[in-house]
Parts: structure tokens; C-alpha cells; sequence
């Protein structure tokens, strides 16, 4: 594909990136606490017009900038897990702390169907 790279990790140059879409997938554990990544999604999207896209398998995963890395996420993209239900309801707790029961309905059938999601703006 014509102007798309791929890397094993972060790429080398990532502090010299500029106008670009980065898409960090299976890094979640290796990247949990490493300020670059942080730095991507604090600084990289207002001054360098990048778009991240992290994905991850754990909302909630313990790693020391994972909670500022998911609080300057933009928006979230919420996709069935039938093994750990408490992490979705403990994120609508936390979006809705009055309306817990409208969360999980409209979660519920937002990924009734499969590979649906639910996005959070």
C-alpha cells in the first residue's frame, strides 16, 4: 500500500512524526507505562495533527500511564467481551453514575449483533 508502514513496535522516529495516523495494536502490556505513548495522546494529536488508535484488550489494565492515555482518548469503541462484563460496568459507572441501568441496556444492544460496537464520543 502506497504511503503505509509498517513497524515492530513503536516506531524509532516517533517523536518527528507529524500529520499521521498511528494504529498501536498488541503493544497494551510493553507500552502500559512508557511516556512516549503517553506523550502521543497528550501532546501528538493537538500539536502534530496525529490520530491514535490503541487498542487494547484490558480497559483497565495496571500500567502507571494507562489512565492518562485513556483519559485523553477521544472516543472509545466498545465491543462485546462476555468473559469480563464487571469492566463495562464499571465503566459506565463511572460515564453514568446515576444512569448505570441505561448504560448496560444501551451497551446491551449496541453488540447484540456480532462484531458490533459501541462508540463513546
Amino acid at each position: 500500500m502506497k504511503n503505509v508502514e509498517f513497524h515492530e513496535g513503536l516506531p524509532s522516529d516517533i517523536h518527528t512524526l507529524s500529520n499521521a495516523l498511528l494504529v498501536i495494536d498488541d503493544l497494551m502490556s510493553e507500552l502500559s507505562s512508557d511516556t512516549k505513548l503517553t506523550k502521543l495522546f497528550t501532546k501528538g494529536g493537538h500539536h502534530r495533527n496525529l490520530s491514535n488508535i490503541f487498542i487494547v484488550q484490558n480497559i483497565f489494565h495496571k500500567g502507571k500511564e494507562m489512565r492518562d492515555i485513556s483519559l485523553n482518548a477521544h472516543y472509545l469503541f466498545l465491543f462485546k467481551n462476555p468473559r469480563d462484563r464487571s469492566q463495562i460496568m464499571h465503566l459506565g459507572r463511572q460515564l453514568y453514575p446515576s444512569q448505570t441501568k441505561f448504560f448496560r441496556e444501551v451497551y446491551e444492544d449496541a453488540t447484540s449483533k456480532p462484531f458490533s460496537y459501541l462508540l463513546i464520543d
